[in-house]
């Protein structure tokens, strides 16, 4: 299990099956869709949380494995 910690959340990334960004002027938000999740609802994150988990997957993806 792979989890990491934004905001007052703590995410498995293995559930991740994908995830959407949408801007709105300067405003970002990111849904992150979760296998296993009813109805397939997706995690929000404001700007604030939205910043913080592309760093981190930024982060992962360029860590050499």
């Amino acid at each position: 299990m792979h989890f990491v910690r934004i905001g007052n959340r703590a995410l498995n990334l293995d559930n991740v099956t994908h995830c959407e960004v949408q801007v709105w002027h300067d405003a970002v938000s990111v849904k992150i869709y979760l296998s296993g999740m009813a109805n397939n609802t997706p995690v929000v994150l404001n700007e604030e949380e939205a910043k913080e988990f592309w760093k981190y997957i930024e982060y992962v993806a360029e860590k050499p494995v």
